[in-house]
Formats: structure tokens, sequence, C-alpha cells
């Protein structure tokens, strides 16, 4: 005679499904972290490549205004030296002027709206090698060992006109 085995398991116990949550919870919050690296590695390649492109955008006004380069109207500025001289037409210093104007409005407009945060840049010449360094700055938010906080990045374009 045979007898009947009434304890064989059917079906999943809680503890089993409990277990699988968790297991899934795990996995999600991973790729949940990854995500966001991801997202944050994208804004920092955005803000840098910005940085490249406003750095080109005030050489090439530069080149359009070589007047204003050998009367030296661009060297040693900021960017926030600029003001709107309200011309029509301009002189090359007052072409110069209004170019670091556009500049800095580009560069510090929302980033929404394609500035840089905290952005700022100078235009450097050096007589010895006769050559314009411009520097662009920036913040972006970093993590390091003592947290979440702000650092500074810098984009440097040397160029001889």
């Amino acid at each position: 005679m045979r007898t009947s085995n009434k304890s064989s398991q059917k079906g999943i116990t809680l503890i089993e499904i409990l277990v699988t949550v968790i297991i899934l919870a795990i996995g999600f919050l991973g790729l949940a972290s990854v995500q966001l690296l991801g997202t944050r590695n994208i804004s920092s390649s955005n803000y840098r490549s910005l940085a490249t492109i406003y750095a080109h955008d005030i050489v090439e006004r530069m080149r359009s205004n070589q007047t204003g380069v050998d009367f030296g109207a661009y060297n040693n500025t900021n960017s926030e030296d600029g003001v709107d001289p309200g011309c029509s037409p301009c002189s090359p210093a007052e072409l110069a002027q209004l170019d670091l104007f556009q500049w800095n409005t580009l560069m510090t407009s929302n980033p929404v709206q394609g500035g840089l945060p905290n952005g700022n840049g100078t235009i450097d010449y050096s007589d010895a090698t006769e050559q314009f360094t411009v520097t662009i700055t920036w913040s972006e938010n970093t993590i390091d060992d003592a947290g979440p906080g702000l650092q500074d990045q810098t984009y440097q374009l040397v160029v001889r006109l």
C-alpha cells in the first residue's frame, strides 16, 4: 500500500516572493543610478561643447574685425567688459565692445537657453608669442569625497590672428 504525501509543496511561498521582490528592487536601484550618472555626464559634455562653440565664436568675431585686433581692442579683455555701444555703423573699437557684449550675453544666458552656469570668458594677448588665449570658465555640479558641490571647469583656445 502506498501512502500519500500530503506535505509536498504546491505553489510559491510568501518568503520566496519576498526574496524575489527584494532582488528586483536592488536591480532597479542599480538601473536608476546608472541612468542618473548618464544624465550627469550628458550635461557635462553639453557644457563643454557650448564652451568650445563660444570660444570659436569670439575668435571668428575677432577675425571679422581685423582692424580692431590690430589696434588691440580685444587685448586682455573679459566678457563682462563688453557694453552695447548702440552704434550703426560701428568703429572697430565699438565693434569690439559689441562683440564682447554679445559674447557675454550668450555665455551668461539661462543654461536651459544655451548659456553656461556662471559662465565667463577672457581674452589674453601675449606680445611675446603674438597669440590670443581665449579662456572660458563655468561651474558644474560634482560629487567627490567631500560630497556634492560646484567645481569650476575651464576651456582654453589659443589662436594667432
